[in-house]
């Protein structure tokens, strides 16, 4: 019986083995759409280009967008930065009324009225161009999410100094469902030169002007696009390069640049950084340097002249300046993030650290403020003191870089030490991985 039984069980694993050998397998290959729909609805859901939005108010940074134009020396941000409100309706889907204020944020060493003083009240027609035919083909909604052209006229909060009037070129986009930035190439000049000279080159000046912020509006809350497609959190980022975007203004009364370059690399998988950063700048026209000077203002009892001190002056300026700083950074809620999947072993996020600073700066001044001869400068000064930032990839392709620190200042060859807030702000082109 046993004999059987091991007999049939043989005749089995044979049957079995041969039915293996005789089956056959075959392979086929499909195209897989999912990627590429996946970066179009990513692209969608970051910027709202589907989400329909007549009215939006803005509340934000402006970057290069002051009325009063002060030299680097007085510049301490290096960012010329203004506190930014505005309000935007669409009228028709592809046009737009612009109104916003821009508070300069000069500081805490100068007085408030200064920068109620120098306030810019914008308005602007803005045409988005191609937005009908997106909106015809499907690809977008009637919102504020689009390339612009716009007719501009700024007015300055005091009566010092000329309304501007020209063109805007530029591109706003929402960001998720409270986010906006706007970036534009501006060409004007001062309303007097219209007057005076009518449309023609002189006078004529070009910049660039950037805002971002926190937007409201008429809009519905809609989900987001996968927060780690942005961020790069699936990834690891070992290092990068980061371009700032530049600050420029070339024109007939001014021409300006400020712009950087940076290089930040992870220490090993460990949430600290170290970033080394160059800023540069330079300036070549008319400014108001702060500067302590008698002015008459008029003339009482026999003829005696009556005179009032004025804290600036209007003098032509010519300066360069160059910022080295280097700063170890430690990410300190990159591993909760982790564990919880929104976020990842990357360049982006809160961090935390300690701010060391080279600045070096050269400037001539000429006015008729300043007797006799020129005032020329020029500083060797090292800061340093605790940081505190935020960082955000965006799209492989961007970056954006926020911190403060407060620093004891030093001048060398001077017995001169003081301490100060220290911001900086960039936004631009990110490359590495």
């Amino acid at each position: 019986m046993e004999k059987i039984v091991a007999l049939i069980f043989f005749s089995l694993l044979i049957n079995i083995s041969f039915a293996q050998d005789t089956t056959r397998i075959f392979f086929t290959e499909e195209s897989d759409t999912l990627i590429k729909q996946r970066f179009i609805d990513r692209y969608e859901n970051v910027f709202m280009t589907k989400v329909p939005t007549r009215h939006m108010v803005k509340v934000g940074l402006s970057q290069y967008y002051q009325v009063v134009p002060y030299p680097l020396t007085d510049d301490k941000t290096l960012n010329n930065l203004s506190l930014h409100v505005g309000y935007e309706v669409k009228f028709l889907p592809a046009f737009s009324l612009a109104l916003s204020g821009h508070f300069p944020l000069y500081g805490i060493q100068r007085p408030v009225k200064e920068s109620f003083q120098n306030t810019v009240l914008d308005a602007q027609l803005r045409w988005f161009v191609n937005m009908r035919k997106r909106i015809n083909m499907g690809k977008s909604a009637n919102n504020f999410s689009g390339n612009y052209m716009a007719l501009f006229y700024n007015i300055p909060g005091t009566l010092n100094n000329d309304p501007k009037a020209g063109l805007k070129f530029g591109f706003q986009r929402r960001f998720l469902n409270h986010g906006f930035m706007d970036f534009s190439f501006a060409v004007f000049k001062p309303v007097s030169d219209y007057y005076s000279y009518g449309f023609g080159t002189l006078g004529l000046q070009f910049s660039t002007q950037a805002s971002f912020g926190f937007a409201i509006g008429d809009w519905k809350k809609s989900s987001t696009a996968p927060f780690c497609d942005i961020l790069l959190c699936d990834e690891f980022q070992g290092q990068q390069w980061k371009i700032r975007l530049p600050e420029l203004t070339v024109g007939y009364y001014l021409n300006r640049i400020q712009t950087g370059v940076a290089f930040e690399r992870k220490i090993k998988t460990s949430p600290w950084t170290i970033n080394v950063q160059l800023d540069a700048a330079m300036n070549n026209g008319f400014n108001y340097l702060r500067y302590d000077h008698e002015v008459t203002i008029g003339y009482g009892n026999n003829d005696q002249r009556i005179t009032k001190i004025f804290p600036y002056a209007n003098v032509y300026s010519r300066e360069k300046i160059l910022i080295l700083s280097l700063q170890p950074r430690y990410y300190f809620m990159q591993k909760s993030k982790r564990l919880k999947g929104k976020g990842g072993n990357g360049l982006s996020g809160w961090y935390a650290g300690l701010h060391t600073e080279y600045n070096y700066y050269k400037g001539k001044h000429s006015g008729s403020a300043i007797p006799d001869e020129d005032l020329i400068s020029e500083t060797n000064i090292v800061q340093a003191g605790p940081l505190v930032g935020f960082q955000l990839r965006v799209f492989r392709r961007g970056y954006l870089d926020i911190n403060t620190s407060y620093n004891v200042k030093d001048q060398l060859k001077s017995a001169e030490t003081s301490f100060g807030l220290r911001t900086n702000i960039g936004i631009g082109l990110a490359l590495g991985r």
